[in-house]
């Protein structure tokens, strides 16, 4: 995806003109080492009453803090902690930050954080999935409605893998975006496979250092990874109205 075409190809992910974008190479400057240094924080859990079964993070998600119509306090607490804990793990081949540089130079517009009441929300959260991942779809807007400063018009995900699996991991995007009657077809946290039954789909197994981006209003879902571990930096991001590109974990 880099270079003159990287625009428009993010254009047309953004219309659902396509099912998802990749980027080869997107980490591969210093990926041994950053690879190396991915497993030494100490992941946890999301929130294993909410997500079955359980998904390995480091660094805090909106997710697992916004309960009851609020985000709790201790989020922020929790993105500090994580923010000094990046810094010692990562120093200046810090991951995150070629991503932030390579979107603001590829597209030509401003990357930054996503706010609430001013604040910066935490962006770049290492993720495992040792048991894969139910059907599922990710929306702000309607999850977490009218919290963040700047709602985004068009929300992406991307994850650029670290390590790969050897064999699994695969990450598939339906051509389906949530609709009442699927809750009938619930399943935990997800849905079951018969509510994509049909539906176009795309599967995209990624290499070492590369980015995949994809509509994450989807319905999604990533394979159990077999052998080494598979973890990626992952991050949202939302185009909003006056231009600009908001991350957000």
């Amino acid at each position: 995806m880099a270079g003159p075409g990287a625009r428009c190809a993010l254009q047309k992910l953004a219309a659902g003109m396509c099912g998802a974008v990749r980027w080869p190479g997107l980490l591969s400057r210093h990926l041994a080492e950053i690879a190396a240094r991915v497993t030494q924080p100490s992941f946890e859990t999301y929130d294993e009453e909410r997500l079955v079964p359980p998904i390995l993070k480091f660094g805090p998600a909106v997710h697992d803090y916004y309960v009851n119509g609020k985000l709790y306090e201790e989020y922020w607490k929790k993105a500090e902690t994580a923010r000094a804990a990046w810094r010692h793990h990562f120093g200046e081949l810090d991951p995150m930050k070629t991503v932030v540089d390579s979107l603001a130079d590829e597209l030509g517009i401003p990357v930054r954080p996503a706010m609430i009441d001013g604040k910066p929300l935490y962006v770049g959260i290492l993720r495992e999935f040792p048991h894969g991942s139910k059907i599922h779809y990710d929306e702000i807007v309607r999850e977490f409605p009218g919290h963040l400063d700047e709602e985004p018009i068009v929300q992406l995900a991307f994850n650029c893998h670290v390590t790969v699996a050897d064999e699994g991991g695969e990450l598939t995007v339906w051509k389906h975006r949530w609709v009442p009657g699927d809750d009938s077809r619930k399943d935990g946290y997800g849905w079951l496979p018969d509510v994509v039954a049909h539906v176009p789909s795309v599967t995209v197994r990624a290499e070492a250092g590369e980015g995949v981006f994809f509509d994450c209003r989807n319905l999604h879902q990533v394979a159990q990874p077999r052998g080494s571990r598979r973890i990626t930096l992952s991050a949202f991001m939302g185009f909003t109205l006056d231009g600009n590109l908001i991350l957000w974990s």
